[in-house]
């Protein structure tokens, strides 16, 4: 099945995301910040691929701003 999703490990998804923990990962797991895993046994569990891929889709930009006054953001000296 080439078109079946992939399941990720732990250490897969804190590559992808960037994350350097594996104690931030479950915290935005359990803060619904993130997709959940899948429980695969009492000891395993898997990101969908596709999910972990549709959830840093959906991550706004960073918005450095068209700085126009030159840091003034809009005082005068």
């Amino acid at each position: 099945m080439p078109d079946s999703p992939r399941l990720l490990t732990v250490a897969e998804v804190l590559m992808i995301t960037g994350y350097k923990s594996r104690t931030t990962l479950w915290r935005k797991v359990k803060a619904g910040e993130m997709p959940a895993p899948v429980t695969l046994s009492s000891h395993a569990v898997r990101w969908k691929s596709e999910l972990v891929q549709a959830w840093m889709d959906a991550l706004p930009a960073q918005d450095y701003g068209a700085d126009t006054d030159g840091g003034q953001n809009g005082k005068a000296h």
